[in-house]
């Protein structure tokens, strides 16, 4: 199995970080930049403290950076971090197979929730196994079916 990817944070990275928890105090564990959008992967605990009275903390740090932002929760529980990483999205019910074969499933009768996990070309699935399997290394996949 390969290992994740190691990240590496350029100065501009770093002050967004920085601006982030300066403004939250919230620790951000992660960060990636995605489709446009800025993920932040945040300690378990801080989500209410992060997004701010009436979500201001994201409204204010969205204009400041001019992009759209995502704040996810890191959870210690493989569904729960799913859920929490996909959200606003819900599907039905998360499964973890076999851990030898390393696949978690997403079940969903909803055509268009599946569509926008997988987003155009499998690229946001993609992108959402690439964060789960820097925590759960043993996933090797995420099947939306």
């Amino acid at each position: 199995m390969e290992t994740p990817e190691k990240q590496v944070f350029d100065t501009e990275t770093l002050q967004i970080i920085g601006h982030f928890e300066k403004l939250t105090h919230v620790k951000v564990k992660d960060y990636y930049d995605h489709n446009d959008r800025l993920f932040f992967i945040i300690e378990t605990g801080g989500l209410m403290k992060a997004l701010g009275k009436d979500g201001a903390n994201v409204k204010k740090l969205s204009q400041q950076l001019n992009r759209r932002l995502k704040i996810s929760e890191f959870n210690p529980d493989i569904k729960l971090f799913i859920r929490n990483l996909i959200h606003p999205l819900k599907v039905a019910r998360t499964e973890v197979n076999d851990p030898e074969e390393g696949i978690v499933t997403l079940y969903d009768d909803d055509m268009k929730t599946k569509g926008l996990i997988i987003g155009a070309k499998a690229q946001n699935l993609r992108f959402y196994e690439r964060v789960v399997q820097k925590y759960f290394p043993d996933v090797k996949e995420i099947k939306v079916v």
